[in-house]
């Protein structure tokens, strides 16, 4: 048996525990003590740094160069390589609105890496197909083209093609007649389904059709705020059926371009920080440093940003027609047709631990952020038995990181990541 030992650390678990050590046999978390250990086999010594859970980022559309949407497994296996080397242990990849076979294609390459893991990258979770049942005129960055109503034919067939890994699936309620593809999901999830978690996104549903469809069986706000009705002093919609009800878990995408921080503190003071989880929905920018994208980009003075030539890195999403639609880099986050009547905001290019740096910033504590970003979306994805806290017969999934959040040791499934 393999054992690791963690000392001198200050463990957050994410609760702050405080010193102590922590060891791991095999791929499980054996023990979790204050008291001073005779270590056997490998140790670390944790002292001056902080011991976290592994980072759980619920929806990403890329990182480290490289796109969800090209359906091929070493471009996932690296977007879970990039994701790791920032401390983020558990993925949930994204899939936008493009052609079923784009989706097919994407959600198989997906599996693939979701059954067998690289050794060096993020767990992956499962998918999340966040536009293809979305709404016309919520679509944002989603292709409208390829948009549908949710529909069962499309949807097995995309649950064939994710061989049973589909995660997350997110639909527009208002397009759900008499709510009869959520209720089915619904009734069904656990024995047909593996647990799929049904989302609320790209919705421009009212504040009544929001609060029915959770009743029905919606758990999940997809990117909260972005791409959803409400917020209007007279008229309700689906951000305030989100704000009220105590059942969904809201996704805060925390790079301080798609919310603002008075939003994003708003949200959390209203729901509490079990029922928000902390997410990046960023692109393949993601842990790719600026001297590297911006040496095979084009600045464009008069728009003060980043044009993304084609041959210059991975597809975000295939989806996105290169003939139709240009990507941009301005001002920290990826925009489509800067300068043009359809301009609008397409993803982040922050990892999760740069959204951690904000919300601390925000003012909250850092076991609170934590909560955010391991346990909160663990408990909501349904694996809160294995990962998104530190305790004994869990996955040892753990970052070390000094006093700054700067990753220092990444160990994954009880093994170290090599850097």
């Amino acid at each position: 048996m393999e054992t690791l030992t963690i000392v001198n650390g200050d463990i957050y678990t994410p609760t702050h525990y405080g010193h102590g050590s922590i060891v791991i046999q095999n791929d499980k978390i054996s023990t979790l003590t204050s008291e001073t250990l005779q270590p056997s086999g490998e140790t670390i010594n944790a002292s001056g740094c902080l011991v976290i859970p592994g980072l759980i980022d619920g929806l990403v559309h890329g990182g480290g160069g490289y796109g969800t949407m090209t359906g091929d497994v070493e471009d996932v296996a690296a977007i879970a390589r990039a994701h790791a080397r920032s401390g983020v242990t558990s993925l949930v990849l994204g899939i936008s609105s493009g052609s079923m076979a784009q989706i097919n294609s994407a959600l198989t390459a997906i599996a693939h890496v979701v059954d067998e893991p690289v050794t060096d990258g993020s767990r992956i979770l499962g998918s999340y197909v966040e536009g293809k049942f979305g709404s016309l005129t919520k679509n944002g960055a989603q292709n409208a083209k390829y948009i549908t109503p949710p529909n069962f034919e499309e949807f097995h067939a995309m649950w064939a093609a994710s061989d049973g890994t589909l995660k997350v699936i997110s639909v527009a309620p208002e397009n759900d007649e008499d709510l009869q593809f959520i209720k089915h999901l619904a009734t069904f999830r656990t024995d047909a389904y593996n647990n799929i978690v049904i989302a609320m996104g790209h919705t421009n549903a009212t504040y009544q059709q929001a609060m029915d469809a959770i009743d029905a069986g919606v758990t999940r706000a997809t990117h909260t705020y972005n791409g959803m009705s409400g917020m209007h002093h007279r008229t309700l919609g689906a951000l305030e059926a989100v704000f009220s009800h105590p059942d969904i878990h809201a996704e805060l995408i925390v790079d301080e371009h798609h919310v603002h921080p008075f939003w994003g503190n708003s949200l959390i003071q209203q729901k509490g920080i079990h029922t928000v989880g902390l997410i990046t929905d960023c692109t393949e920018l993601a842990g790719v440093p600026a001297e590297d994208w911006q040496t095979a980009a084009t600045y464009v003075p008069e728009l003060d940003a980043y044009r993304l030539n084609e041959d210059a890195i991975s597809d975000h999403d295939t989806a996105f027609e290169a003939n139709s639609t240009e990507k941009y880099v301005r001002d920290g986050a990826m925009w489509l047709d800067v300068g043009k009547p359809t301009e609008r905001l397409a993803g982040a290019t922050i990892t999760l631990m740069d959204g951690i740096r904000n919300v601390i910033n925000w003012g909250y504590s850092l076991e609170d952020t934590l909560t955010m970003a391991t346990l909160t979306p663990a408990e909501n994805l349904g694996v809160a038995d294995s990962v998104g806290s530190i305790a004994p017969g869990k996955t040892a999934n753990l970052v070390i990181v000094d006093e700054n959040l700067s990753v220092q040791t990444v160990i994954l499934g009880g093994k170290l990541l090599k850097k």
